[in-house]
């Protein structure tokens, strides 16, 4: 089954080179980090490469969970992130998790999870067929 895209929160040791060791097993897979995030130990990597993510974590021995997440491409304007927050609060719908995938031409691509995926997608107009 294809899960599309998700982030994995792991946490690391507080040990120089912790962020090196995750990278390089996901050079090694052939797994390409979309985005990632870190606040002193909590890390947050975003692919779409999720099995082989699970495979290069597992290997390592790091525990994880994963958040499914939907992508929405917008004017890259002052204001963009404001109208698309406010639609899905609107809607009753909460943020959960957001990450800016990429800037290019004029558009920003977001990845992001929220507390209810079926009406964020109705709310977004998202027609694709999105797991779960």
């Amino acid at each position: 089954m294809n899960e599309g895209r998700l982030e994995f929160k792991i946490e690391l040791h507080d040990e120089a080179g912790q962020l090196a060791l995750v990278s390089r097993k996901f050079a090694d897979h052939g797994i390409n980090i979309e985005t990632m995030c870190a606040i002193d130990t909590n890390v947050v990597i975003v692919t779409d490469q999720v099995t082989e993510a699970r495979v290069a974590l597992n290997s390592l021995g790091i525990a994880f969970s994963t958040t499914q997440l939907l992508s929405q491409s917008m004017p890259d304007k002052p204001g963009a992130l404001a109208d698309f927050s406010e639609r899905l609060g609107e809607a009753g719908v909460s943020i959960t998790s957001i990450y800016v995938l990429s800037r290019i031409q004029g558009a920003t691509e977001l990845a992001f999870s929220v507390d209810d995926m079926d009406k964020a997608r109705a709310v977004l107009n998202m027609h694709e067929s999105v797991p779960p």
